[in-house]
């Protein structure tokens, strides 16, 4: 019982460890992601004004 759980336990883990690295975007996607999504943040009237204040403050703790 305890070996069928262990052979279980650990192909379950194989396969959920492959599955997030096939679709874990690569690092050179993730640096363009975050320049466009700075961009469009950035450029909101609204929404700029308000990440700046969430990062000072989350900054200061």
């Amino acid at each position: 019982m305890l070996r069928r759980y262990l052979i279980v336990n650990g192909a379950t883990t194989a396969v959920l460890y492959g599955a997030i690295y096939a679709l874990a975007p690569s690092m050179k996607s993730l640096d363009s992601l975050r320049a466009s999504f700075d961009g469009f943040v950035m450029q909101s009237p609204v929404l700029g004004p308000l990440l700046n204040k969430i990062i000072l403050v989350t900054s200061a703790l």
